[in-house]
């Protein structure tokens, strides 16, 4: 299990603290004891919030206490609307699946802050896709995340059986897949650019069997509201990457040219991305491709002229399908 840890002190990037009694109740239907966990995983439930890599440690020893095949699966198998909190009643109440999806990723920080979720059809899919820009999670944890999601799904929208077309995982394959084709029923592969679950375009108007537009309209007042409580994740991103389009005109920013223009040490700036599990390379790539989607959109700019705009010197790179191949 490999992934960009951040430091166990830093608490900007969050899970609620709801996610905790999705482990209680694995626990009591395993009938697993564990006193001391169990108590630990009481103080995280009362909490509003906790830091995104307690919530990874937690799953980590769990696992090492009891280690079964695919026990991220088995957890996000027992996902109710109540373990996800406001978001997960906002899913349930919605009146098509992708009116749920839709919601879950408008307000999924009221769930975690790790990374922001797209949802998108393409061709004869429907995309949820987690941007990897933000840091990759272990295994254990997407497992929880995305048979969570196909569980509520299978729940609430008339449709026990259904399946994915296919599930991605960032991570590296583990020895035995069988569980997971098992349980998402279509193929799933790893060491993918991103976690991303591919669902059946022509479910998006799928109805949702408890959907309820009067409540939903109070629980969408009540999450936005939600919303503008909740701490910024991360100020210093946002600054970083400004620094970051604001050096492509003279080319691709190096990490210590960028340091300095935001008037940081290298070392400084190396930690701050090194606790959060992210790249510089990585947000450079995903900020230049969002900014080519932008550029190719405006008939004025020619493809040598948005080459340059993306700090490419040379000619080779005016093509749009370079720009965007890693992303396609």
């Amino acid at each position: 299990m490999t992934a960009n840890t951040p430091s166990m002190t830093h608490a900007s990037i969050y899970v609620a603290g709801t996610a905790a009694t999705l482990l209680l109740d694995y626990m009591d239907q395993a009938e697993l004891t564990l006193p001391a966990f169990r108590s630990r995983l009481e103080a995280l439930k009362a909490s509003p919030r906790m830091p995104i890599a307690a919530w990874w440690d937690i799953l980590a020893e769990l696992e090492r206490a009891h280690p079964v095949p695919a026990l991220g699966l088995r957890i996000g198998a027992l996902t109710q609307a109540h373990h996800i909190g406001m978001l997960g009643y906002l899913g349930i109440y919605s009146d098509t699946l992708l009116q749920a999806l839709t919601r879950f990723s408008r307000f999924q920080r009221l769930l975690h802050n790790m990374a922001p979720t797209k949802v998108y059809v393409e061709g004869e899919d429907l995309l949820v896709w987690w941007d990897p820009a933000a840091g990759i999670s272990p295994l254990l944890s997407d497992e929880v995340l995305v048979s969570g999601l196909i569980t509520l799904i299978r729940q609430h929208g008339g449709t026990p059986d259904a399946a994915p077309r296919l599930v991605e995982f960032p991570q590296p394959r583990p020895a035995d897949t069988t569980a997971h084709e098992a349980f998402f029923k279509c193929p799933v592969v790893f060491g993918c650019e991103a976690l991303t679950v591919r669902l059946p375009a022509r479910d998006i108007d799928l109805p949702v069997s408890t959907r309820d537009p009067h409540l939903m309209s109070l629980l969408e007042q009540q999450a936005e509201a939600m919303l503008q409580e909740l701490p910024d994740r991360d100020a210093l991103l946002k600054q970083l990457q400004h620094h970051i389009a604001m050096s492509l005109q003279d080319g691709t920013p190096e990490f210590g040219e960028v340091a300095a223009r935001m008037g940081m040490a290298e070392r400084t700036l190396y930690r701050y991305l090194q606790e959060r599990g992210l790249r510089y390379k990585a947000i450079l790539n995903e900020l230049r491709f969002q900014l080519a989607r932008d550029y190719m959109q405006d008939p004025k700019l020619s493809l040598p002229e948005i080459a340059l705009l993306l700090g490419y010197a040379e000619q080779r790179y005016a093509s749009g399908e370079v720009i965007l191949r890693s992303h396609a």
